[in-house]
């Protein structure tokens, strides 16, 4: 027990070390694994979070926004898939290799198709980056080091679900949520929404850094931030911008 409490304190450490760093020239994980993990982790998830949502409409919805940006994505040796679950947090999750989880609250949340687009996109492109798959091949490399301070070599699999849980509960580096932003951007823009939507999107989770039910804030960077960034890709004016944020804020 001891020296498995150790071995999820290693991996966990590394995880928060290694996410600022470069890849790693040998990729470790294999696609198949990685769809395999990211299975795993979305089971997790469904149960974590109450369950699949039974409601056709808002199911359908997703389902139909999310082909339609993850369509455009680079990578396609996996498929995306997007569910709802039932949960009042406003969270949004990406798994390794193609499941893709938002809740209930915040779909609801997205009152046009163009504000779910981007947020849709955003986790498209953590899974485009391969950030999950990622992270996982580093800890497994450090798990090589560990397996000699433990004489336990351990399991891909499992050591990808306790990673994948590190990066849930404490986030992405800033350097992985702003590229999965420029996905964000990217996707839905291809896919034939207004960047606007994706600063309204934005503004209803919040201005500022959250906790409590808004888990997808405590794991994110500031908004503001994110905000300006998504602005000048689009070439929209700080007044427009305001505006944006002012009738998004109103519609909450």
């Amino acid at each position: 027990m001891r020296k498995q409490i150790l071995l999820k304190t290693i991996i966990a450490a590394t995880v928060i070390a290694c996410l600022a760093l470069p890849a790693y020239a040998v990729m470790l994980v294999s696609r198949s694994q990685e769809v395999a993990i990211g299975k795993q982790v979305e089971e997790s998830m469904i149960k974590e979070y109450g369950g699949l949502s039974k409601d056709q409409a808002l199911n359908e919805r997703i389902a139909r926004v999310g082909k339609q940006v993850s369509s455009f994505s680079p990578r396609n040796d996996v498929t995306y898939t997007f569910k709802v679950v039932n949960s009042d947090e406003v969270n949004a999750f990406a798994a390794p290799g193609g499941p893709i989880v938002i809740t209930k609250r915040l779909a609801g949340m997205l009152k046009t198709d163009g504000e779910l687009a981007f947020v849709l996109a955003h986790e498209t492109g953590h899974i485009a980056a391969q950030h999950g798959r990622k992270a996982i091949n580093q800890a497994l490399i450090a798990q090589n080091v560990a397996a000699l301070l433990l004489r336990n070599s351990g399991d891909a699999a499992r050591i990808g679900a306790n990673v994948m849980y590190t990066l849930y509960t404490r986030g992405y580096s800033r350097d992985n949520e702003y590229e999965a932003d420029n996905y964000g951007y990217q996707l839905m823009t291809k896919a034939g929404y207004n960047a606007e939507d994706g600063i309204k999107a934005l503004a209803k989770l919040g201005m500022k850094r959250a906790t409590g039910v808004n888990k997808y804030l405590s794991t994110h960077p500031d908004i503001p931030d994110r905000i300006d960034r998504i602005a000048k890709m689009g070439n929209i004016s700080e007044d427009r911008k305001k505006t944006l944020i002012e009738q998004a804020q109103a519609e909450k």
